[in-house]
């Protein structure tokens, strides 16, 4: 579960922005700033991912 949770979290985020980017009718400040915290949680989970890896091997 450790291992997969982070992987959950990249596809649902990746869905909602594509989502938001199809359903938004305006791209205010708001949907910018949502995008951009999707956009960094994605990395932030892409780090996570890869200090794990890290750390499995030692």
């Amino acid at each position: 579960m450790k291992k997969t949770l982070p992987l959950i979290l990249i596809s649902a985020i990746a869905i909602l922005i594509i989502s938001n980017f199809i359903v938004s009718e305006k791209y205010d400040p708001g949907f910018w700033v949502s995008s951009l915290s999707s956009l960094l949680i994605i990395i932030a989970m892409g780090l996570t991912i890869r200090a794990h890896k890290k750390q499995d091997r030692i």
